[in-house]
């Protein structure tokens, strides 16, 4: 057989003449321009016998800074790790007749977690050019632009948005429905499939808002679009394709879904901390848990986005199905001198490497002042942190499938360990522990009836 590197046959590959390719460009359907708390549905409305590549597809906003010109008092500035996309609260995806086929509760805090474990280059180029991100965000959790801090931290550029000023982002949404293996064959389906984006509260859809005067921000997001790369392959494929799935014979599109869940940490709690959530997923791949103040999701000088804690944390480890998992708690911690970082931080890569391998990496450091993995000195509980609680649970059988919980009828169970300085700072309050778990989803089109479902 001659090998490949010496086979000179190949030929330029040219599409069908019937086939026909383009972007197409969706704008909400119940407005024009939106602010906090306020939802915006933007229809999947593509030509019959269509097929849409979720995957290539984005979403483009412009936001708004609608202060009075003042220079530094009147500055938004965006969420370091996160960016613009801090303003989502909610992620959804609609099919046609009503059916929910997606939705991520806290979109936010998961885009930082899977920001946090990108490569840094990802964060500070593309990130920085289409989203406002910035690899060196700011020196604490609570941060003043009148004090210098943001000038010091380099942050600038697309990271702020000016007095009466605007500007353009570029969002690829984490999400089942856009990560998807095959074309969603949306022209075969009835009524018109909508993505529904719930925004951010005023002052937690942003980072800070450096008016002095002022205890919350005002923002306007608009121009919202939605680009779909579509594909309408020709009439003999279409034909071809509708007698397929007229015979009864189900479409089945593979995906990796969110599922979020939420508990309280008591304020300043120390020793083991048992955090149950609940969970029927049938093939639970991966989960990840991370920390934030609950008091700073709504105040205007905090990262509510991405304001990660430990907690003082020493150990973590899960209860699964009724069985502990790892046999042994993942350490993170030692009180005296950091002494394992590794165990949570790779954990994490793992858990996120069923989403999507690229983003193997970190864009936090373990000494770097303004992205530390996570901080051990006095006041570390008031600053921000990258720490994630994963495990990856996906396992070697066939299909390489993850864990089946869905009849399993037991919590899902976080035991995390956290070590006496987790009562040092008395301004830090409850904590919110926000769960994801990261899942295998099917959609399936019902071509008799044109339904469009989800299962997991």
């Amino acid at each position: 057989m001659t090998p490949s590197v010496l086979r000179y046959s190949d030929q330029i590959p040219q599409m069908s003449p019937q086939m026909d390719f383009n972007y197409l460009t969706m704008i909400p359907s119940n407005g024009s321009s939106f602010t906090a708390n306020q939802e915006v549905r933007i229809p999947i409305n593509v030509p019959t016998d269509s097929f849409v590549d979720m995957k290539r597809a984005y979403i483009k906003f412009k936001l708004t800074n609608p202060a009075a010109a003042g220079g530094n008092e009147s500055q938004i500035l965006l969420d370091p790790v996160v960016g613009a996309a801090s303003i989502i609260s909610t992620f959804r995806v609609v099919s046609g007749t009503g059916a929910l086929l997606e939705e991520i509760q806290h979109y936010d805090a998961l885009v930082a977690i899977m920001n946090n474990h990108k490569n840094a280059d990802v964060r500070q180029s593309r990130g920085a050019i289409t989203m406002g991100q910035s690899q060196v965000p700011m020196t604490a959790e609570s941060i003043s632009v009148d004090a210098g801090v943001a000038a010091a931290a380099g942050v600038g550029g697309k990271q702020t948005v000016d007095a009466t000023k605007s500007k353009i982002f570029y969002h690829e949404p984490v999400s089942a429905v856009f990560n998807a293996d095959k074309l969603f064959p949306f022209g075969y389906t009835q009524g018109t499939s909508y993505v529904s984006l719930t925004l951010n509260s005023a002052n937690g859809g942003i980072a800070q808002f450096s008016d002095a005067t002022n205890s919350s921000a005002a923002w306007t997001a608009s121009e919202w679009e939605l680009y779909l790369p579509v594909l309408r392959p020709g009439a003999e494929f279409a034909n071809n394709f509708r007698t397929l799935i007229q015979s009864g014979l189900p479409i089945n599109i593979h995906s990796v879904g969110f599922q979020n869940s939420q508990q309280n940490i008591a304020q300043n709690a120390t020793g083991m901390q048992t955090i149950t959530f609940s969970t029927r997923k049938r093939s639970v791949k991966s989960i990840m848990t991370a920390l934030r103040i609950n008091g700073q999701l709504s105040l205007i000088t905090c990262n509510s986005s991405s304001g990660f804690k430990h907690n003082d944390a020493v150990d973590y480890q899960y209860s699964v199905g009724g069985r502990r998992i790892p046999s042994a708690p993942i350490k993170v911690n030692s009180a005296t001198d950091g002494l394992d970082l590794g165990g949570a931080f790779n954990n994490t890569l793992l858990a996120l490497g069923h989403y999507d391998s690229n983003l193997r990496g970190a864009s936090c450091d373990v000494d770097a002042q303004h992205r530390k993995y996570m901080q051990v000195v006095a006041d570390d509980n008031d600053r921000s942190s990258s720490v994630a609680f994963s495990l990856d649970l996906e396992s070697y059988g066939e299909g390489l499938s993850g864990m089946n919980l869905a009849g399993q009828g037991l919590p899902l169970v976080l035991y995390l360990n956290c070590g006496a300085g987790a009562a040092r700072a008395s301004t830090v309050g409850a904590l919110l522990a926000d769960l994801y778990v990261i899942h295998d989803v099917i959609f399936t089109l019902d071509g008799v009836s044109g339904t469009l479902s989800a299962s997991s």
